[in-house]
C-alpha cells in the first residue's frame, strides 16, 4: 500500500474521531438546556447554540471544507472551552438575580451547595486513579472539546502536509 493511502486512511480516521467528539460534546450541551432554561436563559441560549453549532460541526470536519472552516472551528471550541474557564473563575456573572439567591446575599454570607442549589455530595473517600482525578478536574465535555481541538489540529497540520506534497510533484 503506498504512502498516500496509508496517510488518506489516517486522515479519514482522524476526521471520523474528531467529528465524533464535537458531537458528542454538542449533544451534551444541548442536554444541559432544559436543566438550565428556568435558572438562567441566557446560559440555555448558549448551551443551545454551542450545542447546535458542535453537532453541525461534524460535516465541515469529514468534507475538509478548507483552512478556514478549520480555524473557525478550533477558535470556536476554544471560546466555548474559554467561557466555561472563565465562569469557574467567577469572571462572568450567574444568573438568577431573584430574591434569596446568590446574589443577594448580606456580606460574610456563604451559600452552601452546588449551581443547582443542592448540597454538595459527600462520597467515602476521594476517588481513585488518573481517569477520577482529571473528571474532578475537568467535566467530560471540557475534555471531549480539548481532545476534539487537539484532534483538529493534528488532522489541520496533516492536510496542509498533504498539500504541500501535491503541489511540489
Amino acid at each position: 500500500m503506498s504512502q498516500s493511502l496509508k496517510n488518506d486512511k489516517k486522515m479519514l480516521t482522524l476526521s471520523i474521531v474528531a467529528a465524533a467528539a464535537t458531537v458528542i460534546a454538542g449533544i451534551l450541551h444541548l442536554q444541559m438546556v432544559p436543566r438550565t432554561l428556568s435558572e438562567n436563559l441566557g446560559q440555555a441560549v448558549l448551551f443551545l447554540a454551542g450545542g447546535l453549532l458542535q453537532i453541525f460541526w461534524a460535516v465541515p470536519v469529514i468534507k475538509r471544507w478548507g483552512r478556514v472552516w478549520q480555524i473557525i472551528g478550533i477558535a470556536g471550541t476554544a471560546v466555548l472551552f474559554a467561557l466555561w474557564y472563565a465562569s469557574r473563575l467567577h469572571l462572568i456573572p450567574e444568573g438568577g438575580m431573584s430574591e434569596g439567591g446568590p446574589h443577594n446575599q448580606q456580606p460574610g454570607e456563604f451559600s452552601s451547595g452546588n449551581m443547582t442549589g443542592g448540597e454538595f455530595q459527600r462520597a467515602g473517600g476521594p476517588p481513585r486513579g488518573v481517569g477520577m482525578q482529571i473528571g474532578r478536574i475537568l467535566p467530560q465535555i471540557e475534555i471531549i472539546q480539548i481532545v476534539f481541538m487537539g484532534l483538529y489540529i493534528t488532522l489541520s497540520i496533516m492536510i496542509s502536509k498533504k498539500k504541500k506534497e501535491v503541489k511540489q510533484v
